[in-house]
């Protein structure tokens, strides 16, 4: 009688995780960005969400029966959580006390039943089971492939196409309520909505995502005919980042993109980009520092910052937010108040005047709009620390690795651009799952064996 765990039958068990999870990845990459729900914006974010929590759920839930099936059959063999611990990188252990840090925190809070489905945001501790959850599974049997970018790119420049459709004064999918546009946003109807992610806030995620992501495709691409197609879904999410100005976007984008330059340039010359950009960033810090005040706008909310002179309504409102949040931080800061009850613990309301709209805008409170800040105002100090350092070892991954895998340079671009506009965002299961997709195929266990495959085809 064979042994169980013949190298045959290891091979075969891998692939056997590795199609659920291609199969997961491509819903995910494509039909997920594009699906809109059935009654437009109005129930756009329940909708993707409930849709996220179906995918997601049943991408478990199947992993784990094929393979309580396959040790009963005995296809494989029950391996012990220390051998399953040994087996894993650094980054899984990260987020395996990331998942663990956050059920503490929803155990010890004082709004526990809302903690663990989450407020208004749909971040309790269900979301971010998920995410982690889904980064260990496709960590684990994910090997990324040139398909995953290029289907992501497609699913990314149809939701710009409609974007600037919408833009053009459209309603193509009937998204808008009747007879109204993009352009009625909190005159006809509250908030502003773009695409087919919802919330314009929430597009600029996907947006940091996939600017530096088809940036980084374009060097890494051989074929000539593929980086002129990668270029094309390039402009087209340009288009809507200029047309649509979320300042937190542009900064991501840009950010993301002008960090990733030195790993996305050969050899020696790697120095030489380094030392040009932090000329350029310091030459902009100073052009900001004495000429913000003339040129209005973000540059001059920055300047007046750097002066040591801030107002409530910087930043759209979120230095005020800010500031409220950072007081309830002492409250709790340990495991927080719990995953996504900021909106319970105090009420932050404010106003701002649009100049464009020519109204003054109220809302409420219930994120940080900052999600390093809101991590540790829900989850706690010990969450983010745990958070920060995955990424951190992520992101070291990144600069090692990107010149044996183009998947891993992609991946990263990807991944930086997000976390800079993530100081300024806010985290939701619409656009967040991506960054959670990154950073699993960038830590993916089979990155490890790639060595020399710099380019796409």
């Amino acid at each position: 009688m064979k042994k169980a765990n013949t190298p045959a039958r290891e091979k075969q068990s891998i692939n056997v995780y590795s199609k659920l999870t291609a199969g997961y990845l491509a819903v995910m990459l494509f039909a997920y960005l594009l699906f809109t729900g059935f009654s437009g914006y109005g129930g756009i974010y329940a909708q993707k969400y409930s849709a996220f929590c179906v995918l997601s759920v049943a991408y478990v839930a199947l992993t784990l029966l094929i393979k309580i099936e396959r040790v009963i059959i005995g296809a494989e063999k029950l391996r012990s959580p220390i051998d399953i611990y040994k087996s894993l990188n650094i980054a899984q252990k990260l987020v395996i006390l990331y998942l663990i840090l956050a059920v503490l925190s929803t155990l010890t809070s004082p709004f526990f039943k809302t903690s663990l489905l989450g407020s208004t945001g749909e971040e309790g501790l269900l979301t971010i089971a998920l995410y982690c959850l889904c980064f260990l599974l496709i960590s684990a049997s994910a090997t990324p492939r040139r398909w995953m970018a290029y289907l992501f790119f497609a699913s990314v420049s149809i939701n710009s196409i409609i974007a600037l459709i919408q833009l053009a004064g459209y309603n193509p999918l009937g998204l808008y309520p009747d007879g109204v546009n993009y352009y009625d946003a909190n005159k006809l109807y509250p908030g502003t909505f773009l695409g087919t992610i919802g919330n314009v806030d929430l597009l600029a995620g996907i947006l940091c995502l996939s600017i530096p992501a088809m940036t980084a495709a374009v060097i890494k691409t051989a074929k000539v005919r593929n980086k002129l197609l990668i270029c094309g879904a390039l402009m087209l999410s340009l288009a809507v980042l200029v047309l649509s100005p979320v300042a937190g976007a542009i900064l991501g984008a840009v950010g993301g993109v002008v960090i990733s330059i030195p790993i996305l340039v050969k050899g020696k010359h790697r120095r030489v980009a380094v030392i040009v950009i932090a000329v350029i960033l310091l030459l902009t810090l100073i052009a900001v520092y004495f000429f913000g005040a003339s040129l209005g706008g973000t540059a001059f909310e920055l300047s007046e910052l750097m002066h040591g002179r801030w107002n409530d309504h910087f930043g759209s409102g979120r230095i005020y937010i800010w500031r409220n949040v950072l007081d309830l931080i002492a409250e709790r800061p340990i495991l927080g108040g719990g995953p996504d009850t900021l909106g319970l613990r105090r009420e932050i309301a404010f106003e701002r005047y649009d100049e464009a709209l020519g109204l003054t805008i109220h809302s409420t409170v219930n994120s940080a709009h900052n999600e390093y800040l809101n991590i540790l105002v829900n989850q706690g100090a010990l969450s983010l620390l745990a958070y920060l350092a995955l990424l951190c070892a992520a992101l070291i991954r990144w600069v090692k690795r990107s010149k044996d895998s183009a998947a891993v340079c992609i991946c990263g671009c990807a991944v930086v651009g997000y976390c800079i506009q993530a100081l300024f965002e806010i985290s939701s299961p619409l656009q967040t799952p991506y960054l959670w997709i990154a950073l699993a195929l960038l830590c993916s266990l089979s990155i490890d064996n790639i060595k020399g495959k710099g380019e796409l085809k």
